[in-house]
């Protein structure tokens, strides 16, 4: 009797054992919080990368807090990334309006051990453990290529993002280097991303510059503002145009014989694998420093295909 209670207790201790360690790891995974920035929420392409890292996390069962806002600004979201280190989560992801306003954020993250991802922007800091990107130079050579197939000879207008910004320098110099090595001669002007600056650059572009036959925007917005300018001016069927992100009213435009071409940024991926990376950090995973996500050429061609 004795040797079998002896063999119950031990059983009980063992079960009870295997029971907590059950728990712990539990408790371990929903314990976990990660904090989220992106971009903005009134874009499309950032509210599919938004979704898609919501999505992951509910897969992995981390608690996921979006400090998204509305409109894109620099000096909130910087407010957002300090607010979550203070709220003290365990890892922090950031699709930056201005890439260079983090340091003295990531000094702090970096001083508490908050692991922190960027997607779709890089950040020059030695705390960022990873960057998940589409690999926007190769994606914009690709444009490039595109423009070079379909315009014998001419200007193109670049309509870019913000100065020095890494993605908008990317996109910039894929289709600068892909034109200028055909002998196209290549016009940049700085635009910050805006759908404004777009159409406004457009107007009197064309309007000054009759050598200009392609149009390349570093994002989509400012695409369809070039394709509504180059319309009203009655220069829709002479003007190549090709935006970059592969929002669904491009899309449409493509369809629409407007817009003649698009990147197509595989925004649920990026989102996804930024999350991944993340917990991988927070676990002390080897994890890569830098995740490249292919884009996809869109034209008249293929774009039922991903309407």
């Amino acid at each position: 009797m004795k040797l079998t209670t002896s063999k119950a207790l031990k059983g009980i201790v063992a079960a009870a054992a295997m029971t907590a360690t059950m728990m712990s790891t539990v408790a371990y995974a929903d314990s976990i919080r990660i904090a989220y920035t992106g971009y903005s929420t009134d874009q499309p392409f950032w509210v599919g990368v938004g979704e898609a890292a919501k999505n992951k996390a509910a897969e992995l069962g981390v608690e996921f807090i979006d400090l998204t806002a509305t409109q894109a600004d620099a000096a909130a979201q910087k407010d957002a990334v300090d607010r979550a280190i203070n709220m003290g989560v365990d890892g922090i992801i950031i699709g930056s309006v201005d890439n260079r306003a983090f340091g003295t954020s990531l000094d702090m993250a970096a001083k508490k051990g908050i692991p922190v991802v960027t997607v779709d922007t890089g950040i020059e800091h030695q705390h960022v453990g990873s960057l998940v990107q589409t690999d926007n130079l190769a994606a914009a050579t690709v444009a490039g290529d595109y423009i070079v197939s379909q315009v014998a000879e001419g200007s193109v207008l670049i309509l870019g993002g913000s100065a020095g910004h890494q993605t908008g320098n990317a996109r910039r110099d894929g289709v600068k280097n892909a034109a200028e090595a055909a002998g196209l001669e290549v016009i940049f002007v700085i635009c910050d991303w805006a759908e404004a600056c777009g159409y406004e650059t457009t107007i009197n572009r064309l309007q000054s510059n009759p050598s200009i036959k392609a149009i390349f925007a570093a994002s989509d917005p400012m695409a369809l503002a070039a394709v509504s300018a180059a319309k009203e001016l009655g220069r829709i069927d002479d003007v190549v145009i090709v935006g970059f992100d592969g929002n669904p009213g491009n899309l449409e435009s493509i369809a629409a014989g407007e817009q003649s071409a698009d990147i197509k940024q595989d925004n649920t991926s990026m989102g996804a694998m930024s999350v991944a990376n993340l917990i991988g950090l927070i676990k002390g995973e080897k994890v890569a420093a830098f995740t490249p996500i292919d884009g996809i050429l869109i034209t008249s061609g293929n774009v039922n295909d991903y309407r």
